[in-house]
């Protein structure tokens, strides 16, 4: 586990490349593929306009850039997919998740996946006093505190710290447990490969679709 300052690259069963913007930068981006990015305080433009001072998640393949003023911000191109669509996700109060999560922690599904399988963005809530039980995840993981400060024990009883602004990279399998001690700890976390989402089998249009009615004589 390492705490973002320089790009970072990516190159093995997922490519991708990691920007962490600190205080008072900017820089623009035009994406190969998909773009996520992750906002804390920090102003999101485009062509279509802006969005100033924001906390919240965007999924674009258009260029854009990024004015972080008092807040932070990470970037992740992800050149292997591209999609037609924009998603925008902000999060108002930084409060309790809408889905329940290990340990007492709670999180949002803030850029949803277009299908099995395709790259997810969520808004994680741990709570005051929180110890996870420890965990591994098959795939790597990329965070940014938006709120609190946190800890995160790993093997060999080492500790990384997790601050309010600052971003982190986890590398998949590693062994690990979030803890809180006297705040709420809130996270946007991104991760290469979501383990639910719409199939062609099974998406949200399909199972409301029924078939085998007659129209009457």
């Amino acid at each position: 586990m390492i705490k973002l300052k320089e790009p970072l690259t990516v190159r093995d069963r997922w490519n991708f490349k990691v920007t962490y913007l600190e205080e008072h930068e900017y820089q623009t981006f035009t994406p190969e593929g998909m773009a996520y990015i992750m906002l804390n305080k920090s102003m999101y433009f485009n062509d279509d306009g802006y969005m100033a001072h924001k906390t919240g998640c965007v999924q674009t393949s258009s260029r854009f850039g990024i004015t972080t003023d008092e807040g932070t911000a990470v970037v992740i191109e992800y050149p292997g997919l591209h999609l037609l669509e924009d998603r925008i996700y902000l999060q108002n109060e930084l409060d309790m998740g809408n889905l329940a999560y290990m340990d007492g922690g709670t999180n949002t599904t803030a850029i949803n996946p277009g299908r099995l399988g395709d790259p997810v963005v969520n808004y994680v809530h741990f709570p005051a006093g929180m110890h996870q039980t420890l965990h591994t995840h098959p795939s790597h993981r990329i965070g940014l505190c938006v709120s609190g400060n946190g800890r995160v024990q790993l093997e060999g009883h080492e500790y990384f710290d997790v601050k309010n602004g600052e971003a982190f990279f986890m590398r998949r399998n590693e062994l690990h447990n979030f803890m809180c001690q006297d705040e709420d700890v809130v996270l946007f976390v991104w991760a290469p490969d979501s383990g639910t989402g719409p199939t062609d089998e099974v998406n949200p249009l399909k199972v409301r679709t029924y078939v085998g009615q007659q129209f009457t004589k």
